[in-house]
């Protein structure tokens, strides 16, 4: 089986151990026959282009690493989905014509075990139709409905079938009541668009469609995953559980909890009439 993994990285030298070691485990696999990395990095100052470069030596793979002056972003802003679709972009045309089976779209600041991608590669294996699948990372900030100290994380590139955005804050993201025991019985859910953190895809399915990260509307998954979606069905899997570990407080506004609460009563209300 051939892997290339691609990553854009900025400042993630503290992220760089666990990273490293989730692709020496993926190395190590005996299913693994050739490891293809590319990284794409801008703007670090902390050593994390170093880094890359020293762990890639004697490996496959490129690095593009870039000084662009551009100031840290963070949030839904459409300048950093941007610049974050433009990312991505690069290391994906990085693989160039590599001969490679899978391609495995990580966050390197994920904390990510190879077994997370092995799911992934199963479901797209095991389901018919399946052309993506998507982790779900969890966040440690307690779920809003008070079910679970940890809450889904990546609800900004979520859209579930009938195009609605994901719950913010919320351990089950989803709205309609049967995706939702769906995703409690921990089956995969098609969605117009996820990421979660990883997405596993076989790389002849951005080679073919030409696929590109686009950010200028909103999430820069958005544009990929719905022209994934006209080959097949992008899945989002409740059972692959990365983490992602905020080391600063989280709170939410107190009515936000009974806000999301009267909206799920009023739209299952209205279905049920």
């Amino acid at each position: 089986m051939r892997i290339g993994v691609l990553a854009t990285l900025r400042d993630e030298i503290n992220a760089l151990p666990r990273f490293f070691q989730l692709l020496e485990g993926l190395e190590a696999d005996s299913r693994v026959d050739h490891l293809f990395c590319s990284f794409y990095e801008n703007d670090s100052t902390d050593g994390t282009p170093e880094r890359l470069a020293f762990w890639l030596r004697g490996r496959a793979g490129v690095l593009q690493s870039e000084q662009l002056g551009a100031p840290r972003l963070r949030g839904r802003e459409i300048s950093r989905t941007m610049r974050m679709a433009e990312a991505r972009n690069k290391a994906l045309a990085a693989f160039a014509d590599e001969p490679l089976d899978w391609l495995v779209v990580i966050d390197a600041d994920l904390h990510a075990k190879p077994e997370h991608i092995w799911q992934l590669i199963e479901e797209l294996q095991r389901r018919a139709g399946v052309v993506m699948a998507c982790a779900s990372a969890l966040q440690n900030l307690p779920d809003i409905f008070g079910r679970s100290p940890w809450s889904y994380y990546d609800t900004f590139a979520l859209i579930d079938h009938a195009g609605r955005l994901g719950i913010t804050g919320a351990r089950v993201p989803l709205w309609n009541l049967e995706e939702r025991a769906a995703w409690m019985a921990g089956r995969p859910v098609a969605v117009r668009s996820a990421f979660g953190g990883i997405a596993v895809m076989p790389m002849t399915l951005p080679r073919r469609l030409q696929l590109q990260w686009q950010g200028d509307q909103g999430c820069e998954h958005w544009a990929f995953c719905l022209a994934a979606g006209q080959e097949g069905l992008v899945v989002a899997c409740p059972n692959v559980t990365p983490l992602v570990i905020h080391n600063d407080s989280i709170a939410w506004h107190p009515t936000y909890p009974d806000r999301r609460r009267r909206q799920l009563k009023a739209m299952w209300s209205d279905g049920l009439a």
